[in-house]
């Protein structure tokens, strides 16, 4: 995929200004005459140089690897800022100047109008998935205790293995304390741009591979973190009973 470069400095082959040829001649006796200059113009070989892809006339050009508008441009209109010029000629078959592919055919042509290239949406952040009522009540209400018991409950009923009430709440206080919008801003995750979260702080990519997918997909939802944390651990250590009373992270 190939784009609009930034425009650079395009480096042209210099041409002398053609000079005229002094002849000089005498008449008469050499030691005693004057001599007579007369000026031939010399032709110049350079003209309609500056006048490159200016004739009007349709050609056509393969897109190659690490072609640009502005590269193209220059190669065949005579200067890079003929780029809207040959983006003009070819809207039918680029939508976006920045985005050009090898093996596309352009059109080049020098009388084509210069063209503007449509005003990008500014990107917006995505939101959150919508969560049910329950699901925002119970983030926002309950105790640890009732969040514990919600995921028990949710892990059983989805087959996996259910560790005891007292472990869960022992690893989540070594973790965040019974915060569940806690998240960890100091360590190597959150240095590898993926920040431990929640009630037994779970990286991201650890929620979205253990989560049950029926529950809110988000990290700070008490029952959906538990949940992730627990099944994470039960299929990387065999348990999470052997990693509930450890200190240090798992």
């Amino acid at each position: 995929m190939t784009g609009l470069a930034i425009p650079g400095v395009v480096v042209g082959t210099a041409h002398a200004t053609p000079q005229a040829t002094a002849t000089t001649t005498y008449s008469g006796d050499p030691d005693k005459a004057a001599p007579t200059t007369s000026t031939t113009p010399v032709s110049s070989s350079t003209s309609g140089i500056a006048d490159k892809g200016k004739t009007g006339k349709k050609t056509t050009h393969t897109v190659r690897e690490g072609d640009t508008l502005w590269d193209i441009a220059a190669q065949q209109l005579g200067s890079g800022e003929e780029w809207q010029r040959l983006y003009g000629a070819n809207t039918d078959k680029v939508a976006d100047p920045d985005l050009i592919f090898p093996g596309q055919s352009l059109t080049v042509d020098s009388t084509a109008p210069k063209a503007t290239p449509p005003q990008k949406a500014k990107p917006t952040t995505p939101a959150h998935p919508s969560a049910s009522k329950k699901d925002r009540a119970r983030a926002c209400a309950g105790t640890l205790d009732d969040w514990i018991e919600q995921a028990r409950e949710e892990l059983r009923k989805n087959g996996d293995l259910v560790p005891s009430a007292a472990a869960m709440k022992a690893r989540v206080m070594t973790e965040s304390g019974g915060n569940p919008k806690a998240i960890n801003l100091t360590d190597s995750n959150a240095a590898a741009g993926t920040p431990s979260k929640g009630l037994i702080q779970v990286i991201d990519p650890t929620f979205q591979t253990y989560r049950l997918k029926h529950l809110v997909n988000d990290p700070f939802d008490p029952v959906a973190n538990l949940v992730a944390g627990v099944r994470y651990a039960n299929d990387v250590y065999g348990s999470f009973e052997k990693i509930a009373y450890q200190a240090g992270g798992y």
